[in-house]
């Protein structure tokens, strides 16, 4: 097996002569594999390995014995190793993810963290064949393009995957040869998860009914579409950098008429890496963008835009598609506020009215998002009420420091066009409260409040 590791090597020039390696490494008996094998060949090329453990918390003293064990296996082989201790749980709920991808997430962010450490120049993952053919089906059964079935790569930026052509089976034998006695997790064996599923229920139905050898076969399969995806990526990439042309570093426009004359297949593509160049960062667009700027693309009416991802709007231009991330400019409000009274904003159609208060004549603070109270002696300047401006930084109750104002309406998915109709209290240029929202931690109401500031916001019925 390990001359069908290096095969695999250098045929996919996985690791040159000198490499700093991280390896990722669970227990289980596909990453001890790896990092035995690897450690195999440390002497031929010249490698320097570094092993690191997360520790996801989901399975209690099993999982700490599943850490002590990965740092025993590597005290053995003389391998420096670092494991982490992380709450993906909480991770998962505070962010809305999936307990799989906060997993994910975490996992590779700790990847990244030990790579700037050590200096190293790779990180392996123990992904192998049946990964492959699982990952496939998954992607197939949820609706895929030839990208997707594509699946599994054997590099991908830092990450390289050595074990991609043995199978489980191979993993299995070898870990016996080598009396490496890995760590076992039970979830694996439950069909609890999606994957799991897959693997324990629909892989054995179809080896069992259809196909003996689907594992090899899908595998193959994704190998071969692989071949087929990169050749259009490389066309469509030569038409991409024919057709784009920058306007600024926040804008992007392709040639409609340029576009026009493509297949659609090149069409999507493009559309894929203007997105992906624009704000740096892979598979930012999903089938249901695609589709939306193809019906854009296709009504060509100027002035029209959609709203994608990460900030992304798409509109037409005459006869451009312009891809930006640039803050399009609305009329800019401003307002004084006095104390003890009420002023009509025209621009939000709202009356705002303040009070001052002694503080034992307030007994609980307001819950209403349109209500809320302000530690009056904490005031340094004027107050007065006006919508967002570039460079507006906010320090929201609760959290640990301040933030971009943009930050904080990304992460409460305020749209973009609605951004600048949200109206902001300040004190002098420091933001008091992003009405409807979060007040600043800096004005909020303590034991030591003498005199309390009431804000009331009351939007006019239509």
């Amino acid at each position: 097996m390990l001359d069908k590791i290096k095969k695999t090597i250098k045929k996919h020039d996985l690791i040159d002569f000198g490499d700093k390696i991280v390896v990722a490494v669970s227990g289980g008996p596909d990453s001890i594999c790896l990092l035995h094998t690897l450690h195999s060949l440390k002497e031929e090329f010249q490698l320097q390995i570094y092993a690191a453990h997360l520790n996801h918390n989901f399975r209690g003293i099993e999982a700490q014995i599943d850490a002590q064990y990965v740092a025993n296996f590597c005290e053995e082989l003389n391998i420096i190793s670092f494991i982490k201790s992380m709450d993906v749980q909480k991770h998962a709920k505070e962010n809305g993810l999936s307990l799989e991808e906060a997993g994910r997430v975490l996992r590779y962010d700790f990847f990244d963290e030990v790579v700037e450490r050590v200096g190293a120049t790779k990180i392996a993952v123990a992904h192998n064949e049946n990964d492959q053919a699982e990952t496939v089906l998954m992607r197939l059964l949820r609706g895929t393009g030839i990208q997707g079935l594509t699946a599994i790569h054997h590099e991908r930026g830092k990450i390289i995957r050595p074990l991609l052509n043995v199978s489980r089976k191979e993993i299995e034998e070898y870990c016996l040869i080598h009396k490496l006695a890995p760590r076992i997790d039970e979830t694996n064996l439950e069909p609890i998860y999606h994957r799991n599923k897959i693997r324990l229920e629909l892989i054995p139905y179809i080896e069992e009914g259809y196909n003996p050898n689907i594992i090899k076969s899908l595998a193959k399969t994704a190998e071969i579409l692989k071949k087929d995806n990169d050749f259009i990526d490389e066309v469509a990439r030569k038409e991409y950098n024919t057709l784009k042309n920058w306007k600024s570093d926040k804008c992007l426009e392709i040639d409609i008429g340029g576009i026009n004359k493509l297949h659609h297949a090149l069409q999507s593509r493009i559309f894929r890496l203007t997105a992906e160049e624009l704000v740096g960062k892979k598979e930012v667009l999903e089938y249901k963008h695609i589709q939306s700027i193809v019906e854009l693309l296709e009504k060509k009416e100027t002035g029209k835009k959609i709203a994608l991802s990460m900030g992304i709007i798409v509109k037409i231009s005459y006869n451009k598609i312009i891809f930006t991330t640039e803050e399009e400019t609305e009329d800019v409000f401003f307002y004084p506020l006095h104390d003890n009274q009420c002023a009509y904003i025209n621009e939000i159609e709202g009356t705002i009215c303040t009070k001052v208060l002694p503080r034992n004549e307030v007994r609980n603070i307001s819950r209403d998002k349109y209500i809320k109270y302000f530690d009056y002696d904490k005031l340094k300047a004027d107050l007065n009420v006006r919508n967002r401006k570039q460079g507006d930084r906010f320090w929201p109750l609760g959290l640990v420091g301040s933030k971009k104002l943009k930050d904080f309406f990304i992460d409460y998915k305020i749209d973009r066009s609605k951004r600048n109709r949200v109206p902001l209290i300040c004190d002098g240029a420091e933001i008091m409260w992003v009405i409807g929202y979060r007040i600043s931690e800096n004005y909020k109401v303590t034991e030591d409040t003498r005199k309390i500031l009431s804000i009331e916001y009351k939007k006019t019925i239509e």
